[in-house]
């Protein structure tokens, strides 16, 4: 994700749009509810894509049962 400084809007027409492209019904009232839960959640992906971990960071172990 490139770092333009500002923060990133989803808007209603956003909503409706990309509700289409994956063919999900999102009810008029609640898009505007959507958009400002995708723009806050496109901050905390922000957030995480920034951060930079040191060389010496491992994975954690993988158990499978």
């Amino acid at each position: 994700m490139a770092d333009t400084g500002e923060p990133v809007r989803v808007t209603e027409s956003d909503v409706e749009r990309l509700a289409a492209q994956v063919g999900l019904a999102i009810a008029p009232e609640s898009r505007a509810a959507v958009a400002q839960h995708l723009t806050a959640l496109l901050a905390a992906v922000r957030l995480i894509d920034e951060l930079t971990l040191p060389g010496a960071t491992e994975p954690a172990p993988r158990f499978e049962p």
